[in-house]
């Protein structure tokens, strides 16, 4: 039997020197069927103010642009990255991995390519996004036919312009082949923050790497469960689980009340 603290009982022990990590959709944000309609219960945010004050760091990181995640994170004290790490908004400022500018040109022509090619195929959908696009099939009619179709297509685009690709749940995305993903991002959240326990939470495959990256520093790495949309891979990663976004704010709230706030 492990001695090793919960992570609400290493976190709550010294706040001022912890950090909560947390990606947006399917982590605070139930997943939807249309992206663009995403939102944060207003529980949630609730609980997400009353956790900004007290601890030493409270972020969060995901694939959308950072001006969506600014929209809908509206709570003084939380940074913000958006693009797998490639933008952020800390205290107010806009920065983009300069990396990645190089690449804005072959994202526009990707997205233009995939419109064009996708066009009038049923419930496909291709976002845009500031440094990469996406292509989602969750409003499909038939999932299995439209990702044979979606990932046939995107492999072709980023043979042709050298985007990277990368899958997730009902989406397969191509943004610049950098050296930037959720994992570097929060290697570099801890190697600049003077924290002493720190927990990231994901449940998509996307935060694979930043599970890896949490658990090899020490930290507690915290999975949201979706049932068989979660890759199990995820879960062999995972310190703690928790039954889909209801169980993770109900975590959040035993949290904040823990620490005392």
């Amino acid at each position: 039997m492990s001695s090793r603290p919960t992570a609400i009982e290493a976190l709550a022990a010294d706040p001022a020197r912890s950090g909560l990590v947390l990606d947006f959709d399917g982590v605070l944000s139930p997943i939807v069927t249309d992206p663009a309609t995403s939102a944060i219960p207003d529980r949630v945010v609730t609980i997400l103010a009353r956790l900004a004050r007290p601890l030493g760091l409270l972020a969060v990181v995901s694939g959308r642009p950072v001006e969506f995640l600014a929209d809908r994170v509206r709570i003084a004290g939380v940074a913000l990255l958006g693009s797998y790490g490639i933008e952020q908004i800390r205290d107010g400022a806009r920065r983009i991995d300069p990396e990645a500018q190089n690449w804005l040109g072959p994202v526009r022509e990707a997205s233009r390519a995939l419109s064009d090619l996708l066009a009038g195929s049923p419930g496909i959908r291709v976002e845009e996004k500031s440094v990469s696009v996406a292509v989602h099939w969750r409003q499909a009619p038939d999932h299995a036919a439209a990702a044979d179709v979606v990932r046939r297509v995107t492999a072709r685009i980023a043979a042709d312009t050298g985007l990277r690709l990368e899958p997730g749940k009902l989406v397969e995305e191509l943004r610049p082949p950098i050296d930037v993903d959720k994992g570097s991002a929060i290697s570099a959240l801890i190697a600049t923050e003077k924290l002493t326990t720190i927990a990231y939470a994901g449940d998509d495959l996307g935060d694979i790497a930043a599970l890896r990256a949490m658990r090899e520093a020490g930290g507690y790495a915290l999975v949201v469960d979706h049932g068989p949309e979660t890759d199990p891979r995820l879960l062999e990663l995972a310190d703690q689980t928790y039954e889909g976004t209801e169980g993770f704010a109900a975590w959040l709230a035993e949290l904040a009340d823990a620490i005392g706030v």
